[in-house]
C-alpha cells in the first residue's frame, strides 16, 4: 500500500516593471511662409516656453514626468509619460506524490507552477502601471492641448506679421490677446 505525500514549494520575485504610454498628433500650422521660416517661429516660440532643442526637435519634461517633443520642421508632437516600480511578489504550489522516487519530480512541477503565478502576477503589475500611466497622462492632455494651441496662435500671428511685412508697408497691427483675434493693415 502506498501513502500519498503532499509537497508545498514558496517562490518569491523582486522585480522592477515599466510601462510607457504616450499618443502623438501634429500642429495644425498654415503654410503662410516656407516650412523652415515656420519652423524658426516655432523654434522660438517653444524656446520662451522652456522647451530644449536637440536638431530639430524641441523637448521639454514636466515635473510630473511627462516628456514633450516638438519637430519644429514637422510640427509633429509626441507626449509620453514612463513610469517604473518595484513589486514584490510570492507565489506558493503544492503537488502531490505516491512514492518516494517522485519527490523530485513533484517538487519541480510545484516550482514551475509557482514560478508561472509569478509571471502572471508580475504582467498583472506591469498592466496596472500602464492603466495608471494612461490615466494620468489623459488628464494632462486637456492642459497640454491648450498650451500647444496657444503655441500655433501665437506661430501663426508671427508668421501672419511677417508676410504682411513682405506684401507691403504694414500701417496697423492691432491684436486682442482676449479673443487671439489679429488684425493688420497693409499698404501695398
Amino acid at each position: 500500500m502506498s501513502r500519498a505525500y503532499r509537497i508545498s514549494v514558496s517562490e518569491s520575485l523582486n522585480r522592477v516593471v515599466q510601462a510607457e504610454d504616450g499618443v502623438c498628433s501634429k500642429l495644425e500650422l498654415l503654410p503662410i511662409l516656407s516650412q523652415e521660416e515656420l519652423g524658426g517661429l516655432l523654434a522660438e516660440e517653444l524656446a520662451r516656453r522652456g522647451f530644449t532643442r536637440e536638431g530639430p526637435v524641441a523637448l521639454r519634461t514636466e515635473a510630473d514626468g511627462v516628456r514633450l517633443a516638438i519637430d519644429v520642421q514637422t510640427g509633429d508632437v509626441s507626449v509620453t509619460l514612463a513610469d517604473e516600480r518595484a513589486v514584490e511578489l510570492q507565489a506558493t504550489a503544492q503537488r502531490g506524490y505516491a512514492r518516494e522516487d517522485e519527490k523530485e519530480q513533484a517538487q519541480d512541477q510545484a516550482r514551475e507552477q509557482a514560478r508561472a503565478r509569478l509571471e502572471d502576477r508580475a504582467t498583472i503589475a506591469r498592466e496596472v502601471l500602464r492603466e495608471d500611466i494612461t490615466r494620468r497622462l489623459e488628464s494632462r492632455l486637456r492642459d497640454l492641448k491648450q498650451e500647444l494651441d496657444a503655441v500655433t496662435n501665437k506661430v501663426t500671428g508671427e508668421a501672419l506679421k511677417v508676410r504682411a511685412r513682405q506684401l507691403g508697408t504694414v500701417e496697423e497691427i492691432s491684436e486682442d490677446p482676449a479673443t487671439g483675434s489679429l488684425t493688420i493693415k497693409v499698404r501695398l
